[in-house]
């Protein structure tokens, strides 16, 4: 679940329906009967990041406990690395020997908890423990809409992913995050890759830009029944669990 996020303000951007039509050939049944309602989304970007023990740069009794709810010391982090983690929602803890995966619980005692997230869902878990699907995946605002809402976004049809997928406009609400206030706020989760590398196809494409906005549209019933079954929703798809993290 997303603890914090960057603010981002907006500009105006218009699709042609010749977008809509490529649409329809990424996502056989389930193209959009028009670009947008004339609705608009700010976006910003988080991810999971990978936090390398041997480049910790803190002496060892200024680490943070990374605790689980039933007060089990699951590692430590120095104190900006344990930010990071808590203002993503989760990140991954490379060591010599192995990548441990952290995802945030909740608050307990005053202290956040953290808990260690299986393989299931290598990128994390959602509001409702469903797994984070990047780049198809956001956070909104659940008093504007719910866990499984499709939202379709033309700005991204036809973007290359860094596996090699084609985006085809469609993203599930998967999570939600205190700084995700309002109807038009959406938080786009793109997998390892931060808001500031230009790795990321959502930041070559101006979703990190604070000058931006893009048109959106709910999914129809069909499409969004269509989306969640292509994404293998609430889980993942076998190509994205056979990705090779690090």
């Amino acid at each position: 679940m997303r603890t914090h996020c960057p603010r981002i303000k907006f500009h105006r951007f218009f699709i042609s329906g010749m977008l809509a039509l490529l649409s329809n050939a990424v996502l056989v049944g389930c193209g959009p009967s028009k670009d947008s309602e004339g609705l608009t989304v700010n976006p910003t970007i988080y991810y999971k990041p990978t936090i390398h023990q041997d480049e910790m740069r803190c002496e060892k009794s200024a680490m943070k406990e990374v605790l689980s709810p039933e007060d089990k010391v699951l590692g430590h982090l120095c104190a900006n690395d344990f930010d990071l983690c808590l203002m993503q929602g989760s990140c991954f803890v490379q060591t010599d020997d192995e990548v441990v995966s952290f995802n945030y619980h909740s608050v307990k005692n005053g202290t956040h908890r953290f808990f260690i997230s299986s393989m299931r869902c290598p990128y994390g878990f959602g509001a409702r423990q469903d797994c984070m699907d990047p780049y198809f995946s956001v956070a909104a605002d659940f008093n504007f809409y719910k866990v499984g809402d499709v939202i379709f976004v033309p700005r991204l049809i036809g973007a290359v992913m860094p596996n090699g997928e084609v985006h085809d406009g469609f993203l599930i609400v998967r999570d939600t995050g205190s700084g995700i206030i309002g109807a038009n706020r959406f938080d786009f989760f793109t997998g390892i890759y931060s808001h500031l590398t230009k790795k990321n196809p959502f930041v070559r494409l101006g979703f990190s830009d604070p000058r931006n906005s893009f048109e959106f549209r709910m999914a129809t019933a069909t499409e969004a029944a269509a989306v969640r079954k292509q994404r293998n929703y609430p889980g993942l798809k076998k190509s994205v669990l056979d990705e090779k993290l690090f």
